[in-house]
């Protein structure tokens, strides 16, 4: 994949995770769920909400035409208003696996959006130094923690293997540091930079589709352990800052040899919302999202809040429980 195809996808989305930065809350909210958004009457939005999970496990089990068209999206979307009061307070209390299986999502997607966010901040500052990256061969880049800061290094594939062309270390929001190898050899990614780099090209897949008619955002994640699994995920980005994209998103897990090992969707399909412009000093109104595949919420609900600056409303499981999603935190909503 040539740079000026990986550009659009990280063009595309930079200024909604700057601004997302910027609004998105880092801690749980301290008040009961919903009281922060005008949310104390919900069973309305949780009937809706059950009542479009039913007629879309309908129409997820009909034949899709042989279009070759995106089948429409499992996850449906509202602005949430006000209703009587949701009935999940009478369904038990999430037990402590569930619990702990949120905070794992609530980790993930706060990671996804920090190397997300790392990524365009260094895309801007690569492209105030490198006057042709497409010339210069870009196919790709990866992010990896290096103490407080988050080192992203842009690279060609070659004959060799992956070579770094652009690396900058990114920290508080800019970049403090970087190295540019545009002449002679170029330095070979090795150890887990080479890893990371070939489980982003080993994991490409044809029956991966994008929601947009944008590339894919593409993210690594740098593993546990040296020797560990690599997650790579694909990230429908949007085409506009007020739309955004809640099918479309990928995740493969690639093993050390190299082999993709698991790959999964987070929707059946596809649907882009309008979000609107938020009026300085206002809150930026709930979206609320019909989940089918999962019975909690996921890393992605929390990536696309962060990434929007958007609480969501979660309906998920059976029977079905409501979830709060805001920045990285996630709660149930119960009476």
């Amino acid at each position: 994949m040539r740079f000026a195809t990986f550009l659009t996808g990280v063009a595309a989305v930079a200024i909604a995770v700057s601004a997302a930065a910027q609004n998105a809350p880092s801690s749980p909210p301290e008040k009961a769920a919903g009281s922060d958004f005008g949310l104390s009457d919900l069973s309305g939005t949780v009937n809706q909400l059950s009542d479009q999970r039913t007629s879309e496990a309908q129409a997820a089990a009909e034949p899709q035409a042989a279009t070759g068209a995106v089948p429409q999206a499992e996850t449906a979307a509202a602005q949430v208003s006000s209703a009587p009061a949701p009935a999940t307070g009478t369904l038990p209390p999430l037990d402590s696996e569930q619990r702990a299986e949120m905070a794992r999502a609530a980790a993930r997607g706060r990671q996804i959006f920090a190397i997300a966010r790392a990524g365009m901040l260094a895309t801007q500052d690569m492209l105030s130094r490198v006057a042709d990256p497409a010339a210069a061969g870009i196919s790709g880049w990866i992010a990896e923690p290096e103490g407080n800061a988050m080192l992203v290094t842009f690279y060609s594939d070659s004959d060799g293997g992956p070579v770094a062309v652009y690396r900058a270390r990114v920290l508080g929001g800019r970049a403090v540091s970087r190295e540019t190898f545009l002449t002679g050899d170029r330095p070979r990614l090795a150890g887990l930079a080479e890893r990371m780099a070939r489980a982003r090209s080993g994991s490409e897949s044809d029956e991966h589709r994008a929601c947009t008619d944008q590339p894919f955002n593409v993210i690594a994640i740098p593993p546990a352990a040296a020797d560990g699994p690599i997650d790579v995920y694909r990230l429908s980005a949007p085409a506009s800052r007020s739309r955004l994209p809640l099918g479309g998103h990928f995740r493969s897990t690639v093993a050390a040899d190299g082999n993709v090992t698991e790959t999964r969707g987070f929707s059946r399909g596809c649907l882009n919302v309008d979000v609107g412009e938020v009026a300085p000093g206002t809150q930026a109104g709930p979206i609320a999202v019909t989940h089918l595949l999962d019975p909690l919420p996921t890393e992605i609900h929390v990536f696309l809040s962060l990434f929007s600056g958007r609480p969501l409303v979660i309906a998920a499981g059976d029977p079905t429980r409501l979830f709060m999603v805001a920045g990285d935190a996630i709660r149930e909503m119960r009476r």
